[in-house]
C-alpha cells in the first residue's frame, strides 16, 4: 500500500467545526449569552483541532489532491476520506479513465485495474488523485466521533470554569468527567480525555 507524500487543498472545507455550540448548550441545560457562544466556538475548534491531530487526518470534507511518488503495489491509501468523488487520476502524466481504477469510497483505498484486474501502478513516475474527500460536518460525521467531540467540548469548558483543584464533577443526568490533577491521568498524551481517546481510536489513520 502506498501513502501520499504530498497533499494539496483544492478547495477549503465549507466549515472544520466537528459539532455545533448549540449541541453542547443543550446538553448541559444552558442558554448562552453571546459571550458564551464566543467562548464555545473556541473551545470547539480547539478540540476540532486535537481530534484531527489525534486521529492523524482531517476529518471535513474539502477537494484535495493527493501526490504519490513511485507508488508500489495495487493500493493508493487517500489522505482524506469518505470519499465522494473522484475528480481525475494522472499516472505518469496520462489520465485514467474510470475504468481504469477501482474505489473502496468508505475506507479511501483506490486501486489499478487493467482489462478488469487488479494490477500495480506504476512506479517509475508520479500518482496523482485528485477527489472530494471527508465528512459534510457536522451532519455525515460519525456518531461516536460527534460523541467523543461534544463530551471533549465538554469538559473542556466546564472545566475551565472549575476549582483547579477539583478532580472531578458531575451535572446530575447531564455529563461527568474526570481531570488530570496532581499526578492523575485521566489526560491522554493527545490532550484529549483518555476515554475521548479511546472512542476515537478505531477511526485513526494506521500506516503500515
Amino acid at each position: 500500500m502506498s501513502y501520499p507524500y504530498r497533499t494539496t487543498i483544492d478547495a477549503a472545507p465549507m466549515r472544520t467545526a466537528l459539532v455545533d455550540p448549540e449541541t453542547v448548550f443543550a446538553e448541559i441545560g444552558v442558554t448562552p449569552t453571546a459571550d458564551q457562544t464566543s467562548q464555545m466556538e473556541t473551545v470547539i475548534a480547539q478540540v476540532s483541532g486535537l481530534i484531527d491531530g489525534f486521529l492523524d487526518r482531517h476529518l471535513a470534507e474539502a477537494d484535495v489532491t493527493d501526490h504519490f511518488r513511485r507508488p508500489g503495489g495495487d493500493t493508493l491509501r487517500l489522505s482524506r476520506w469518505p470519499i465522494a468523488e473522484i475528480l481525475q487520476v494522472i499516472e505518469d502524466g496520462a489520465e485514467l479513465v474510470p475504468d481504469a481504477y477501482e474505489l473502496d469510497e468508505v475506507n479511501g483505498q483506490l486501486w489499478r485495474l487493467v482489462n478488469g484486474d487488479r494490477a500495480c501502478w506504476s512506479g517509475c513516475g508520479t500518482t496523482t488523485v485528485s477527489y472530494v474527500g471527508g465528512y459534510i460536518l457536522p451532519d455525515s460525521l460519525p456518531a461516536d466521533i460527534q460523541r467523543a467531540a461534544v463530551d471533549q467540548v465538554k469538559g473542556q469548558y466546564m472545566g475551565g470554569k472549575r476549582d483547579p483543584n477539583l478532580r472531578s464533577f458531575q451535572v446530575p443526568d447531564t455529563f461527568q468527567a474526570s481531570f488530570s490533577v496532581g499526578g492523575g491521568d485521566s489526560a491522554g498524551k493527545s490532550g484529549l480525555m483518555a476515554q475521548v481517546e479511546a472512542a476515537l481510536a478505531p477511526y485513526r489513520r494506521v500506516v503500515v
